[in-house]
């Protein structure tokens, strides 16, 4: 391939651009939803193994009950500090780039946990934590990235954590011990980092038009604010309140895998069958279904009872978000600092869920 077929500007020394042929369909370049789902698939299930373990080690670890809901608030507000470096250095550096630092960032958490697990120490458990939201903060950039080309291909990526529901329960009855569930957390996000390789360096090369605001943005972020904010609650004291009624184990990181399938479950339904999903009567159709299993998981009347009050609140998360895709990428397409305001907002009430319930 000669040098004629690029761009002039690729082409000039210290000038970051697409290193693309300038022949190339936009389209070819921005379409690897198969790479972006894969990706965020990785991500999640390396996330489903920290919150199935992350609950009751910081529950053994923490110094004062008050304390107990720190390391899960500081996962969800390592997610909200990164969303706008996420957002400035796919723009300024490219996806690769940022993807591949994530990754980085998610591995080192995870092996952080682990060893701090080991070790007794609450305060490298809390900034193992920290690291692996940072990472967090990053892979949620996946959907946003495939909504390029539709609201529908961020529904694609987002299905792809349904396949990391069905493997969580099989990772952790290898795992065995939440030190070895952590770590196959790092090496999820290892795998990350290699596959971050795989997509195009793509960056900014045209200025953002003009964006303001929209009813349909502030609808959609308010939605999914509430959505995250159930959501957090639910999965921390989920786990908590299955110990206390004396499940073990097993069965609660079977409980969570399904509550895991039920979060993205959704997603597969609407990229396949979008008509199943009325953006209005979604929202409050999901967001009643959250309150609902919100109220079981409070009660803590029995496993049965607490199991399925988090697969209705998965399944409420999930399906409004299928309706925020749509606000946001149905339209007039928000620029990367606004997506990234709608991230910090979703991942602040999720870190207040955290900390009040």
């Amino acid at each position: 391939m000669s040098l004629d077929r690029f761009d002039d500007g690729a082409a000039r020394l210290g000038h970051l651009a697409c290193a693309c042929p300038a022949s190339m369909e936009r389209a070819s370049i921005t379409d690897n939803r198969a790479t972006l789902a894969a990706g965020f698939g990785l991500a999640v299930l390396a996330q489903a193994l920290v919150l199935t373990v992350l609950p009751e080690q910081s529950r053994l670890l923490a110094p004062s009950v008050e304390s107990i809901g720190l390391p899960f608030a500081l996962l969800l507000m390592g997610a909200a500090v990164a969303s706008f470096p996420a957002a400035m250095l796919i723009d300024g550096f490219g996806r690769r780039a940022a993807f591949g630092l994530g990754a980085s960032l998610g591995a080192a958490g995870g092996a952080l946990c682990a060893f701090s697990i080991a070790k007794a120490n609450f305060f490298g458990l809390c900034l193992g934590a920290f690291w692996l939201g940072l990472a967090q903060g990053f892979a949620l950039f996946y959907r946003h990235i495939a909504a390029q080309g539709a609201a529908r291909n961020a529904l694609f990526v987002f299905a792809g954590g349904v396949g990391a529901a069905l493997a969580a329960p099989i990772v952790l009855s290898l795992a065995r011990t939440p030190g070895a569930s952590l770590l196959a957390s790092a090496a999820l996000y290892t795998g990350a980092l290699a596959l971050s390789v795989r997509m195009p360096h793509v960056v900014a090369t045209e200025r953002a038009s003009a964006w303001r605001p929209s009813s349909r943005f502030v609808l959609g972020t308010i939605a999914g604010a509430l959505a995250w904010f159930g959501m957090s609650a639910g999965m921390l004291h989920g786990p908590l309140t299955l110990a206390v009624c004396s499940a073990t184990s097993v069965f609660i990181g079977g409980a969570m895998g399904w509550h895991l399938l039920s979060m993205y479950a959704p997603a597969a339904l609407a990229a396949r069958w979008p008509n199943l999903f009325p953006t209005a009567p979604t929202l409050i159709v999901a967001l009643g279904a959250m309150l609902a299993g919100g109220a079981a998981v409070h009660g803590g009347a029995s496993v049965a009872s607490v199991t399925l009050g988090l697969i209705a609140i998965g399944a409420g998360w999930g399906a409004v978000n299928v309706a925020t895709m749509r606000l946001l990428h149905d339209g007039a397409r928000p620029s990367r600092a606004a997506l990234a305001l709608h991230d910090v907002c979703l991942l602040g009430a999720a870190a207040a869920g955290a900390l009040l319930f």
